[in-house]
């Protein structure tokens, strides 16, 4: 077994729970001592009923009698017999509280690993994050962390309790039948061992299969789910779903052949036992043959112990298999960890409270941007946004539009040049507050599974929604007539996708969205892309009416949605190209030209 991947998941991750893992190892001992104990107690009860007269005549016994100056043989065996119920209920009942105590430090464990990868998709920089899939971002906080908590942790602990539990049950079968013991200790390690080396490859191998098979089977589903009606359009369902199937098959039959490698060893461990009892048993026969009693005795503590070994080994040799199982998942969650940069990364939990004041303008000078090294998307750009601007950022796919509103709003950071408002440079601690009189309008609209007014007011804690201005920034967005046909008004949940809002309700309500928090900036990036030509004109207009009352940037391929612009900025292949009046452009650009003649303006 690699212990690497092991040693590297304790260190990456156990920050801070060293401590509780000694206890925990401290809490086992006393488990295994409970056995010891209760287990010694059963001898000498046996003998008590069967010769008496081997156990007063004992040095153990005289002891016992000085102390306790009890010399009744027939309370003396109560006592002991009560001894030994007592300690098994005690010993039931505090391995019950140390399997709630374990199975809550897990769970923490588990909710703490959770919260750091969700931290960092939160908190972690853009740029970084939209690189990780949504599939693979899914497969991280469903599968990845609850296997490699519930595979490697939970069932290390358990397999150092029950290590713990029968070792201290072979020292005592080695206190009282030394030879019996190392000859059959002997028998079940070297079987176990065989075992365990032929499973270890299988186990290892299905893991690693298992791995693969998860991540794909997620992405599966995850594009399906995401792109129901596309396939559709192109009658592509029988593709989708074959693979689909296909995928749903591969890792069922994984896990079958998983189940069926966990079904074994109990049934193999049995095996062992029922060996190892004969084996003991005909030792201790052959030592104890002149001596009935001591060999009555000494079947039943042998049969008490092996009573409790049994389930240890199968639980021994369940958790080494799913411990050998999560290995490649372990490998994958500590290759995260190192990617993502989990040691030095800090979350920057900025005050929502506060924000920056916009008062005169907005300037970008020398910005340089490139998402790989060597291939620059943004290059040498300068751009100065006056407060009250409707600007209009235009050029082909590929010009690097959206990429300068990502680096407007702080979401991507500059390789070179830097971004004032009002004189004062913008950095990665202050953007946080800038963003905050920033209203964001995508292309594509999630609409949430909420009500009209959680919709609008996304990421405000419901009871702090003011509901006089969802209705105001609903009026501004044109969308109080859509709200009168529910029922419910602000309070009625709009059906996702095309059976509720349509496109350009949606877009209104991204518009009503970005309102809500009143910002003085107005980012619109590629908003009215997918609408028709009368409800781009519409929404159009709609903008038209807060010129001069907030600073618009709108990101677009059609002109038409720029035409209540004051300032076009023409871009292309990442650079500025010109930045004038749609007239003005229109005269020193040939390619310009074109443009306005494939929106049909002209």
């Amino acid at each position: 077994m690699k212990l690497s991947n092991f040693r590297n998941f304790i260190n990456n991750f156990a920050g801070g729970r060293y401590l509780k893992l000694g206890i925990f190892f401290v809490l086992s001992l006393i488990a295994g001592c409970f056995e010891f104990v209760g287990i010694a107690l059963i001898y000498p009860f046996i003998m008590m009923i069967i010769s008496p007269d081997i156990v007063t005549n004992s040095l153990y016994y005289q002891k016992y009698v000085e102390i306790t100056h009890i010399n009744n043989v027939l309370l003396t065996a109560f006592i002991i017999g009560f001894s030994v119920l007592a300690i098994f209920i005690l010993k039931n009942i505090y391995i019950i509280f140390n399997t709630y105590v374990q199975s809550k430090f897990v769970s923490n464990w588990k909710k703490d690993l959770t919260k750091l990868f969700m931290e960092y998709f939160i908190y972690a920089p853009y740029k970084d994050t939209m690189t990780i899939s949504r599939a693979d971002k899914m497969y991280i906080l469903t599968t990845l962390v609850p296997q490699s908590i519930d595979g490697f942790v939970m069932r290390a602990l358990n397999l150092v309790t029950n290590v713990i539990i029968i070792a201290m049950i072979i020292l005592l079968l080695f206190f009282k039948f030394p030879l019996a013991a190392t000859v059959t200790i002997i028998f079940v390690v070297v079987s176990m061992s065989v075992q365990n080396k032929y499973f270890k490859n299988k186990i290892s191998n299905l893991s690693k299969l298992m791995n693969e098979k998860s991540q794909t089977y997620n992405k599966t589903i995850m594009e399906i789910i995401y792109n129901l009606k596309e396939f559709k359009i192109v009658s592509s369902e029988n593709a989708f779903y074959e693979n689909y199937a296909k995928q749903e098959a591969e890792i069922r039959k994984l896990q079958v052949i998983n189940g069926f490698y966990g079904s074994i060893p109990p049934y193999i461990i049995e095996i062992l036992i029922v060996t190892s009892l004969l084996l003991l048993g005909a030792i201790i026969s052959v030592n104890t043959m002149t001596n009935n009693s001591a060999l009555v005795a000494s079947y039943a503590i042998i049969a008490a112990a092996i009573f409790r070994i049994a389930p240890a080994l199968n639980r021994i040799q369940t958790s080494i298999i799913n411990i050998n199982a999560t290995r490649d998942y372990l490998r994958k969650i500590n290759e995260y960890y190192d990617k993502f940069g989990l040691k030095k990364f800090k979350p920057l939990h900025a005050n929502n409270k506060k924000q920056l004041t916009f008062n005169d303008r907005i300037e970008l000078r020398n910005i340089n941007f490139e998402y790989v090294e060597g291939k620059p998307v943004i290059r040498n750009l300068n751009l100065t946004i006056n407060k009250g601007d409707f600007i209009g950022i235009i050029g082909l796919s590929g010009a690097g539009k959206s990429t300068l509103a990502d680096i407007i709003m702080g979401l991507l950071p500059v390789n070179s040049g830097e971004i004032l408002l009002d004189g004062m440079k913008l950095t990665p601690k202050n953007f946080p507050y800038f963003r905050h009189i920033i209203g964001y309008v995508p292309q594509q609209v999630n609409v949430l599974d909420k009500s009209f007014r959680e919709n609008i007011a996304w990421g405000i804690p419901s009871d702090e929604i003011i509901d006089e201005k969802v209705k105001h920034v609903l009026t501004a967005a044109q969308l109080t007539d859509i709200i009168a046909g529910y029922k419910d008004g602000i309070n009625a949940k709009p059906l996702v996708d095309s059976t509720g809002l349509s496109q350009g309700q949606k877009q209104r309500l991204a518009i009503a969205r970005a309102l809500y928090r009143d910002p003085d900036i107005l980012i619109l990036d590629e908003a009215t892309a997918s609408l028709d030509v009368q409800i781009e004109s519409e929404i159009t207009e709609m903008l038209g009416m807060f010129k001069n009352k907030k600073t618009i940037i709108a990101i677009a391929h059609r002109l038409s949605t720029l035409k209540a612009c004051n300032k076009l900025v023409y871009m292309k292949a990442g650079q500025i190209v010109d930045i004038g009046t749609f007239d003005e452009l229109s005269e020193r650009h040939t390619d310009f030209e074109k443009l306005v003649k494939l929106s049909s303006l002209k």
